[in-house]
């Protein structure tokens, strides 16, 4: 698949005031006055600005590149067999109606991976998927993998049960003017931290999740060099590099602190929105 053009000619703003998660009118704002702007989200759906450039490419994938609103697309995708590791939020919302669609979390404490909790919930471990190579033609993740113990692993483990031509639809924080880093090591139940520790607000985790893994500018070409081609699919730039955080060490780690402290991280962790696709070859 050819590499997509950044914004792909959408308003970095979106001045016609669609949601191209839900379809609607809406008006998008952050969450509070300085927080990222890629966390804007829709006044109808919630959806952040991350999910509805996710949504634009899913549509243009589906429908082709005339299509921007993932519900005119949804009709596209009736046979497509995908795998959200996520099991809430707009996107979830929109495409749970797929016939082929299967959702899950980690939560090892509710169930085991590959199994499923009391409620309904099914529990997998992104590093050991318990289904079947080739089973899915579309697999959806969204700032899971900087989290991930084994990120290169679980890309690897996405890659096995996509289908040929199956693709994988990603987003993490970038790190933009950086190269991947390793903030943490995860080995048997031990951890080295490598870096001082951050953590991205979780909705399933009080405290947060711990950021074993800042990407950078080179991601594509590490999964590229595990035979993994990925191209960017939309790349909205609000910030220049310099006016992200970078990799958080030393006096930065400081300032991230202190805006832990005050309520004030999410204002601190600005990011481009940036959509990875991943393709695998028929």
């Amino acid at each position: 698949m050819e590499a997509m053009a950044k914004c792909q000619g959408w308003d970095v703003f979106e001045s016609d005031g669609l949601c191209s998660v839900c379809g609607e009118k809406a008006v998008f704002a952050p969450i509070r006055p300085g927080h990222s702007l890629r966390e804007t989200r829709c006044a109808v759906c919630r959806a952040s600005r991350r999910t509805r450039d996710l949504a634009r490419v899913l549509s243009r994938l589906a429908a082709g590149p005339g299509c921007r609103l993932l519900p005119e697309a949804l009709p596209a995708m009736a046979s497509w067999r995908v795998f959200e590791a996520q099991a809430a939020g707009p996107l979830h919302e929109r495409l749970r109606c797929l016939p082929g669609y299967v959702c899950s979390e980690y939560v090892p404490e509710l169930a085991a991976p590959g199994s499923c909790a009391a409620s309904g919930l099914r529990c997998e471990d992104l590093e050991r998927l318990s289904f079947a190579d080739a089973a899915f033609d579309l697999v959806v993740t969204q700032d899971i993998f900087e989290h991930v113990a084994d990120p290169w692993r679980a890309f690897d483990e996405v890659w096995r049960v996509l289908s040929p031509g199956g693709r994988h639809v990603f987003t993490v924080p970038l790190h933009e003017g950086h190269a991947t880093t390793t903030r943490v090591r995860l080995r048997d139940g031990d951890r080295e931290d490598l870096l001082p520790p951050v953590h991205h607000g979780d909705p399933v985790r009080q405290g947060g999740s711990l950021v074993v893994t800042d990407f950078g500018d080179d991601l594509p070409g590490l999964l590229a060099a595990r035979a993994q081609p990925t191209t960017v699919g939309v790349h909205v730039a609000f910030y220049k590099p310099s006016e992200m955080p970078g990799i958080i060490d030393g006096d930065t780690h400081a300032l991230y602190e202190a805006a832990y402290k005050a309520g004030e991280k999410a204002g601190f962790l600005r990011y481009n929105s940036v959509v990875f696709v991943t393709e695998k070859p028929v």
